[in-house]
């Protein structure tokens, strides 16, 4: 059975609702409650937003980069937005962003809002049941939570209107990053020649700073000159010796995990393009390791892990597999086809200085691999 649904009133959609409701209600009322009906059932279905039967579906986004539904398709109407679109551009990891739509009716009569659905649960919207009146405008806050790790999160909000055909598909888009960035944001050491190398990290507020450690070892310029604060730093990296982080678990990190006295990016990570260190999960995780940032000797923090494509399914349990760390799920919460996990960790004596491990989740009769990495400061 296709998911393609066309809410315009030659729809099959349409006259099957007009059947049924012919046969119960007075003709007076059976056009405006067919197309709340239809508009109603449309949204119920989340991101998949009425399309053209001819139109085909497109892929799903990469893994560590939250996409809209591909699927999700305007209807256009007389009910406008202002903006449509909000890009936040480069904000920092674990933010709220917020911004607020004006939703203008041209139209001589009041037009109520049927509903206001957002593609995921880190999104938060409540406009169902506003009125927006006769050719007036009404405010709509709009908030998006943003991931713990760099990258692009972009999420939508369908709208249906009572009385109306019409299917309005806003967007808010904002790009994570590190207020200390690396060039480039990951490390070949696929080749033999490429296992020690350098790279470059600047400021991205031109705030000063030192670098402290690389992969768990007292960091060192390209030129061998002492560390001295500076806006740009060319640093080396060698994995020609097991990692001083993770060596328990891989001879390679999957992760460069580097750290700063920058007072916004105490530590940050590159991944590491190694034979060693390809990462094939068990369950769909939105990204791959989650940043715990500085923490207090024997502290607490939690973050959150998206798990695409569960279909119901539950996790029933997330063991930290580092004996100084201690790992707890402390809730489960589903979003439309993903499931959303938060994961409390605790430090149980680890040194100072930065570290990496993994956590392991297990459900559903499978189990796979989930990084942490932070530093005890």
């Amino acid at each position: 059975m296709s998911s393609h649904l066309d809410v315009r009133p030659h729809a099959c959609l349409d006259a099957c609702l007009g059947a049924f409701l012919g046969a119960c209600l007075a003709p007076a009322r059976r056009s405006n409650l067919r197309w709340a009906l239809a508009l109603a059932v449309t949204v119920a279905l989340g991101a998949v937003t009425p399309t053209h039967a001819a139109e085909q579906q497109t892929p799903a986004s990469a893994a560590g980069q939250s996409n809209p539904d591909p699927k999700s398709k305007e209807i256009p109407g007389p009910i406008k937005a202002e903006p449509s679109d909000v890009n936040f551009g480069i904000v920092e990891p674990g933010s709220t962003v917020s911004t607020t739509i004006k939703i203008s009716n041209p139209l001589n009569e009041d037009v109520m809002i049927l509903a206001a659905k957002p593609s995921c649960t880190c999104t938060t919207v409540d406009m169902a049941g506003k009125v927006i009146p006769a050719g007036g405008s009404i405010e709509m806050p709009m908030s998006m939570k943003t991931s713990q790790t760099p990258g692009t999160k972009t999420a939508v909000v369908n709208m249906a209107f009572k009385g109306l055909g019409q299917v309005m598909v806003l967007k808010i888009e904002a790009e994570t990053a590190y207020a200390v960035r690396a060039t480039p944001n990951f490390i070949d050491a696929l080749a033999p020649d490429r296992v020690k190398g350098t790279f470059e990290l600047q400021s991205a507020d031109g705030t000063p700073f030192t670098v402290k450690t690389v992969d768990g070892k007292p960091a060192m310029t390209a030129d061998g000159s002492p560390m001295k604060p500076a806006t740009k730093h060319t640093v080396r990296y060698d994995f020609s010796a097991p990692s001083a982080l993770c060596s328990k678990f891989l001879a390679v990190p999957p992760f460069l995990i580097v750290e700063t006295d920058h007072p916004k990016c105490p530590v940050l990570d590159l991944r590491v393009r190694h034979a060693s260190t390809r990462i094939t999960p068990a369950f769909g995780f939105a990204e791959f390791r989650a940043n715990a940032g500085a923490m207090s000797p024997k502290s607490s923090m939690e973050f959150e892990v998206e798990l695409k494509h569960m279909r119901g399914a539950r996790i029933a349990s997330v063991q930290s597999q580092a004996p100084s760390f201690q790992t707890q799920m402390v809730s489960q919460t589903p979003d439309g086809d993903s499931l959303l996990v938060k994961v409390r960790v605790t430090d149980l004596g680890a040194p100072t200085g930065p570290f990496l491990f993994p956590c392991r989740f297990s459900g559903n009769g499978k189990t796979s691999d989930f990084w942490v990495f932070g530093t005890v400061r």
